[in-house]
């Protein structure tokens, strides 16, 4: 029988990155994560890096051309580090 953790990698896998790490956070009963995000460039060409932080732990930054797309790299990066935990 799969524990509630291994059911949420096995759940996210498919999911968006925000999704995909809420359901492993969700399942740890730890906090929803948070996201720090910061943006650089000029209006018309901005650059967005986000942080994701889960259970007081900050994980490697995601890049993307929109606010939402960095913090989506960032969460999938944290998925997959809690993931192979």
């Amino acid at each position: 029988m799969k524990s509630a953790i291994e059911e949420a990698v096995t759940r996210g896998a498919g999911l968006d990155g925000k999704t995909a790490l809420q359901e492993i956070v969700a399942a740890s009963g730890w906090s929803p994560p948070e996201y720090k995000v910061s943006e650089s460039g000029p209006d018309h060409d901005k650059d967005f890096v986000a942080y994701a932080i889960v259970n007081g732990i900050t994980y490697p930054q995601g890049h993307g051309k929109s606010k939402r797309e960095a913090e989506q790299v960032a969460a999938r990066i944290a998925f997959e580090a809690l993931s192979n935990k």
